[in-house]
C-alpha cells in the first residue's frame, strides 16, 4: 500500500520529499508506529464517521501505539457480503444492501429478489422508477455501480471503459455507503442514470463540504502546532521525532484532501537528522 495513496500529489511535491526524507532517518520504525502510519493513510475526511477516526490517530500519535486497527474500520461494510449489514448498528450496510438488492433486481439478475426476506419493495420501487427502461449502456453503470458499492475490483475493473458517458462512470466511480451524503448522493445518481445525465453538483468520495472543510481547517493549525512544540527542542528524543513525523503526515493528508493553501509546518528543515 503506497502510503501517500489517499491523496492526490505531483511526484516532485516538496512537503512529501521533505517528510518521506526526514522518515528515511528515523530507522527501524516500530511495527506499532507502522500501524499508525497505515491509519493516516486509509483516512478520508468524506467519511461519515471521519471525527472520530481523526480522534483515533490523534490519541495513537500520542501513545505511539494504534488504539484501533485499520481491517477493523469498515469491518462490517457491505462488501464483506450479503449479511454484514447484521453487525452494523448504524444502519449504513443494512440500508446499503437494499439498494444492492434493488439494483440486483432492476437487471433481472435475481428475478426471486421481491422474496428475500429483508428485500424493501418500496425502495425497489423507486429504484425501478428512476432507472427506466434498460439498454446496454445503463445496465453496464448500474452493474459498475454495484461492484463498486461492494467493492469486486474485479467486475469493477472489467466494467471500467472511461469511453462512454464518462462523466457519469466518474460518478458511478465516486459512490460508497461510508460517504457523509449517503444516500442521497446515490438517489441522485440512479435518477441521473436513468436519465443518462451527469448529477450537477454531485458530491461523493474525495468531497468535502463547507463544514467539513472549516473543522479540518482548525484541526490542521492544531498540528501544526504541535508541530512547531515538537521540533522546539534542541535534542528530541527519538518518541518526539516519531511524533513529529506521524503528525506531519496527518497534517499534509488533511491539507490535501481538502485542498488548504497552509504549509505544513516544515520539520525535515527544523532539525537536524536525527541519530
Amino acid at each position: 500500500m503506497n502510503a501517500w495513496s489517499n491523496i492526490e500529489i505531483s511526484p516532485d511535491d516538496p512537503e512529501i520529499k521533505g517528510i518521506d526524507t526526514f522518515e528515511k532517518t528515523l530507522r527501524d520504525i516500530s511495527l506499532p508506529v507502522q500501524r499508525i502510519r497505515d491509519l493516516i493513510t486509509g483516512f478520508e475526511v468524506c467519511h461519515f464517521k471521519y471525527q472520530r477516526h481523526l480522534e483515533y490517530i490523534k490519541e495513537s500519535i500520542l501513545k505511539l501505539k494504534p488504539n484501533i486497527e485499520l481491517k477493523k474500520i469498515g469491518s462490517k461494510h457491505i462488501r464483506h457480503g450479503e449479511n454484514a449489514w447484521k453487525k452494523d448498528k448504524t444502519g449504513r450496510s443494512r440500508l446499503g444492501q437494499k439498494y444492492v438488492w434493488a439494483l440486483t433486481n432492476w437487471l433481472g439478475d435475481n428475478p426471486k429478489g421481491k422474496d428475500l426476506e429483508h428485500y424493501d419493495k418500496r425502495l425497489g420501487q423507486k429504484v425501478m422508477k428512476w432507472l427506466g427502461e434498460k439498454n446496454p449502456e445503463k445496465e453496464r453503470l448500474i452493474r459498475l455501480l454495484k461492484a463498486r458499492m461492494v467493492w469486486d475490483w474485479k467486475s469493477y475493473n472489467k466494467l471500467l471503459q472511461e469511453k462512454e458517458n464518462k462523466e457519469l462512470e466518474f460518478q458511478v466511480c465516486r459512490i460508497d455507503i461510508c460517504h457523509y451524503l449517503f444516500p442521497k448522493n446515490l438517489d441522485s445518481l440512479l435518477r441521473g442514470i436513468g436519465e443518462m445525465m451527469p448529477v450537477k453538483a454531485f458530491e461523493g468520495c474525495g468531497s468535502s463540504n463547507p463544514d467539513i472543510k472549516k473543522f479540518v481547517h482548525n484541526e490542521f493549525t492544531g498540528l501544526n502546532d504541535s508541530l512547531k512544540s515538537l521540533t522546539s527542542s534542541s535534542n528530541p528524543d527519538k518518541n518526539e521525532l516519531l511524533k513529529a513525523w506521524l503528525f506531519a503526515c496527518l497534517a499534509k493528508t488533511l491539507k490535501e484532501q481538502v485542498r488548504l493553501k497552509k504549509r505544513v509546518y516544515p520539520i525535515f528543515t527544523s532539525l537536524d537528522k536525527p541519530g
